[in-house]
């Protein structure tokens, strides 16, 4: 069913052609779409999880999760993320067209360690609750450099980049190269699975993704 899902992501993905302006904008589109392929008992959005229930949760927050698919008594988490640079987009508002701007979000360091948090968190429910599956982690960007390697694998976030083609190991551990402020509260990461990085593009202007 998990590899269902991530088509069905795909899919709705390549039917897009209209731009996101935030996070929630995917998160609504992809819960549509769900909810219109009528195979799902349930679509839940912001599904709610107490951080205390979930044993040695590391980062102490409260828990939303983007999407829950419930399927047969069976649960799928997805996260998502959506990380921008500034780039002028066109705009429907009220019949008219009009221009509008994406965020310039930058501190690609912190985008990066997010999306690692996303995964171990996916891991964490699954190993947590006896009825939830493998979830998946969704990244769209239109920052290309989220795309490159570090220049130099001692760079204080290189052990958390997300650039194409890498290939996480099980059981690796992630963690920032030396002591850095940044690293408050943004703990080393061990995956549970192997991951292959690959980012594929959107037929959104400079838009590419993450599906993992």
């Amino acid at each position: 069913m998990r590899n269902q899902i991530q088509q069905q992501i795909i899919t709705a993905l390549n039917l897009r052609n209209s731009f996101f302006l935030r996070e929630l904008d995917i998160q609504i589109y992809l819960a549509n779409y769900f909810i219109n392929t009528n195979l799902y008992d349930n679509v839940f959005v912001e599904y709610h999880i107490p951080s205390n229930i979930i044993p040695n949760y590391p980062w102490g927050d409260n828990i939303y999760i983007d999407i829950v698919l419930e399927i047969n008594g069976l649960y799928y988490p997805i996260e998502i993320k959506f990380k921008t640079k500034k780039q002028v987009l066109p705009l429907m508002v009220f019949g008219n067209n009009v221009n509008t701007s994406l965020g310039q979000h930058g501190a690609g360091n912190i985008g990066c360690y997010d999306f690692w948090k996303d995964v171990k968190r996916i891991e964490l429910f699954e190993q947590s609750f006896p009825n939830i599956e493998r979830g998946m982690v969704l990244f769209i960007s239109n920052d290309d450099t989220y795309q490159v390697a570090p220049g130099h694998a001692n760079v204080g976030y290189a052990q958390f980049s997300i650039h194409h083609g890498r290939v996480i190991p099980i059981n690796s551990i992630l963690n920032w190269n030396g002591d850095l402020a940044i690293a408050k509260g943004r703990p080393a990461i061990t995956t549970n699975y192997t991951y292959t990085i690959n980012w594929s593009p959107m037929i959104l202007a400079n838009h590419n993704y993450i599906l993992v």
